[in-house]
């Protein structure tokens, strides 16, 4: 990221821990627009910051695990690490250096402000000109006093003090949004209207305009125009609600669910059904360079209780022998090279049914294999051998099938017993990362110890995506923390890289100093 001179306007959401902005209805909005000119606003963001998230009774369950002694720990190791990169970072050809003066003692506590104090960004740009940034963050004369000495000697910046905000803007040559932020506190002494949910962090943005300001280079579609975000709760839990807006119609093909009830052979600790894929799918160059024909427009992802690496993919497909038969010659060939050196992980084609068949260490046995439930043919593979007989009748929880047999316009569903799964997945990231050979997440680091910690206490999470107009799309979450379980540990990964906030532990970090983590030994008589 080229954050040094943008920091002080992004950080507001990263110290949050929100990547996903957005403007639902009742987000929070400027008291009055600028005249109308070519000059666009890009993107918006009120948070309402820790020590307001304290205050509010429907953040208690978001608090109590924010206020673990392993949650303290993991904050202040990821606000130094912050720290130290934001005064380590280079000057390009976007985004100029904000001056001398900028160590890490000097951004450490503005860090600190940013996650608990509430803030306001707003990002606008005039055509072939560089973004103009202003953020607004409520301190007392004290902080805010604090603020001016720290940021004395940075270029490029302008400070100033409006009622109760701190205004900070940063642009090429004047700051005029500063003005705006002003002329609005002293007409409304407000930036904002309240907005009617009561969010905590609330924003919309253009999310190509925004990439480019950031000089990121993002895979995002062509036609994605605006993104929407608010986040907040019920007491229990963290409810999320995104939208999408599309320039064009999507042209989804929602037909039928076709579920692998059959394959499911036990007990669901998660489920994930996603529909409309064949038109995205056909459009990546990542699928059309394996050569495998039509993609399936369907795709199913479940984990069942028992040992950790029980977890499954089924995809239905009018012609998943063939592809599954391409897929393995495929693997190897590609991998051959890779198996060859490793052998701890290899496979070999199978010889009780079509596909690939695990030849590794003893402990995971991953398959990829065709099969026939009914009329309908799937392409199945998982991390280790399914418990009985895959074609025996063992429905899904009903609850599930009428849900999605009931949501018109559902893409996707997923549903997860993310306390059990928190733990299913860090058995599961820690035997990949041993099997490539990577570095593990060391028990001992923050960032696994809050993993442990937290993951008992997490209810289950709900995540729904819904076509709600042909250019719309509407994402829907409740959880504990606004995270399922693998993206709990992603974060994680994301958190203990050596050069965070850049790449992940797991592909950064030398393997020699990492602690293996155990994985433990199947149950007798499961193996094939």
């Amino acid at each position: 990221m080229r954050i040094r001179t943008v920091v002080l306007g992004l950080l507001a959401a990263a110290a949050a821990g929100a990547s996903c902005n957005g403007q639902p209805s009742g987000t929070a909005q400027p008291v009055s627009e600028p005249p109308a000119s070519a000059v666009q606003t890009i993107a918006r963001l009120h948070w309402l910051g820790k020590n307001g998230l304290a205050a509010q009774t429907n953040a208690a369950g978001l608090m109590k695990l924010w206020n673990l002694a392993e949650s303290v720990k993991l904050e202040t190791q990821t606000l130094d690490k912050l720290a130290r990169a934001l005064a380590r970072s280079p000057a390009t050809n976007r985004t100029p250096a904000l001056g001398a003066g900028l160590s890490t003692s000097l951004i450490r506590p503005l860090l600190e402000d940013l996650l608990c104090r509430e803030s306001y960004l707003e990002v606008r740009q005039a055509p072939a000109q560089p973004c103009e940034w202003a953020l607004a963050i409520r301190l007392d004369p004290a902080r805010a006093a604090l603020w001016k000495t720290n940021l004395g000697a940075a270029a490029h910046l302008s400070l100033t003090r409006a009622g109760d905000w701190t205004l900070l803007g940063l642009a090429p040559d004047q700051a005029p949004l500063l003005g705006e932020f002003a002329a609005r506190i002293r007409r409304g002494h407000a930036l904002f209207q309240a907005p009617a949910t009561n969010g905590w962090l609330e924003a919309q943005f253009d999310p190509r305009r925004l990439a480019a300001a950031l000089a990121l280079d993002w895979p995002l579609p062509e036609d994605l125009a605006q993104v929407s975000f608010s986040a907040g709760g019920d007491g229990a839990t963290v409810l999320e609600h995104a939208q999408l807006n599309f320039s064009k119609p999507l042209n989804l093909k929602l037909e039928p669910w076709t579920l692998p009830a059959p394959l499911v052979a036990g007990q669901v600790t998660s489920f994930t059904a996603l529909r409309g894929l064949d038109p995205w799918l056909a459009s990546l160059n990542a699928w059309n360079d394996l050569n495998l024909g039509s993609p399936p427009n369907q795709a199913y992802f479940w984990a069942l209780r028992g040992v950790p690496l029980l977890s499954f993919f089924a995809a239905p497909h009018p012609d998943a022998g063939n592809q599954v038969s391409r897929l393995s010659a495929l693997l190897l060939q590609k991998c051959s090279p890779w198996f060859a050196t490793n052998p701890a992980a290899r496979f070999q084609k199978a010889k009780a049914f079509n596909g690939l068949e695990w030849k590794g260490i003893p402990y995971i046995y991953p398959f990829l294999k065709s099969i026939a439930v009914g009329s309908n043919s799937f392409v199945f593979a998982g991390l280790f051998l399914p418990p009985g007989d895959t074609n025996a009748s063992c429905p899904l929880p009903p609850d599930i099938v009428k849900h999605l047999e009931s949501r018109k316009g559902l893409l996707a569903y997923s549903w997860e017993l993310t306390a059990p799964r928190v733990n299913e997945w860090i058995r599961i990231g820690q035997s990949f990362r041993l099997l490539a050979q990577k570095a593990q997440l060391p028990p001992s680091s923050a960032a696994l110890t809050w993993l442990t910690a937290a993951g008992p206490k997490l209810w289950p999470s709900v995540t729904e995506v819904t076509q709600t107009a042909p250019g719309q799309l509407s994402f829907e979450r409740r959880s504990s923390l606004g995270l399922t379980a693998v993206e709990l540990h992603l974060l994680a990964d994301w958190l203990e890289s050596p050069e965070f906030p850049h790449g992940l532990h797991t592909l950064i970090a030398p393997p020699s100093d990492a602690t293996q983590t155990p994985v433990p030994a199947p149950p007798p008589g499961r193996r094939k």
